[in-house]
């Protein structure tokens, strides 16, 4: 195959109540869709230049003092510090219960499991899954944190308003335009192709940030700059870029 002639497609990926949404940026443009699993997006995305999702990558197995990552990102975001959980350590990934993840979190982190990492632990699970079984996905697939990338985006600057808000959605989709001239009609085409129920209209700007960051990859940084990886050789680090 002739990689060269191949087009540059990059995606963003957030998770939603219908599986994964994702955004598809490439030379003909933006498009969209939602996939069950992990597993489907990377079949699509197999000549894809990267692919930037946001949920945790790489875990630890232990301790109090959690992922680097994870508390530098949070201290770049100042008010909206907050938009980042704690990573779960690996082993509540196998728990089956709240009640047994969060004695699990106890016993191996020194702490308990917030509800909201919880509710995401399956879909962590999927992709540490994937990650530790495909050596293309490793190659291709990094984490990233919507919050973060809009922050590098501005130029440093972490967003004014909580993006559940009115106040929120504007000032975000006003960055993108910046960006990308077409992104509030391509929003809003979205936001009309699902009911809320499947796909919330932050997941949209999310995996539209997300997208658009992972093809900027020559303006990339992340917290930390330095490689941390974890037992498994997964790299403990999130992506964002700042032009």
């Amino acid at each position: 195959m002739n990689t060269r002639s191949m087009p540059h497609r990059h995606f963003g990926v957030d998770g939603c109540k219908g599986g994964w949404f994702y955004v598809c940026l490439a030379s003909e443009g933006l498009s969209h869709g939602v996939v069950p699993h992990v597993s489907a997006l990377l079949a699509q995305a197999r000549a894809a230049d990267a692919v930037l999702i946001d949920i945790p990558i790489g875990l630890l197995d232990g301790g109090p003092d959690g992922r680097r990552c994870d508390a530098e990102a949070r201290r770049l975001l100042g008010p909206r510090a907050s938009s980042v959980f704690n990573a779960p350590v690996r082993g509540v990934l196998g728990q089956q219960s709240y009640a047994e993840a969060n004695a699990c979190s106890r016993e191996l982190a020194g702490k308990g499991l917030s509800k909201q990492t919880w509710n995401i632990c399956a879909k962590i699970r999927e992709v540490d899954d994937v990650l530790r079984t495909d050596a293309r996905a490793r190659n291709i697939l990094h984490e990233a944190h919507p919050e973060l990338c809009f922050f590098g985006l501005a130029g440093g600057r972490p967003m004014q308003h909580n993006k559940k808000t009115e106040s929120g959605f504007t000032e975000r989709l006003a960055l993108l335009e910046q960006y990308l001239p077409a992104a509030g009609e391509f929003v809003a085409a979205a936001l009309a192709s699902y009911p809320r129920s499947r796909v919330a209209r932050d997941d949209l700007v999310d995996a539209t940030v997300c997208a658009l960051t992972a093809s900027m990859q020559q303006h990339w940084r992340s917290v930390p700059a330095a490689d941390e990886y974890d037992a498994a050789g997964l790299a403990m680090k999130i992506l964002y870029c700042q032009p």
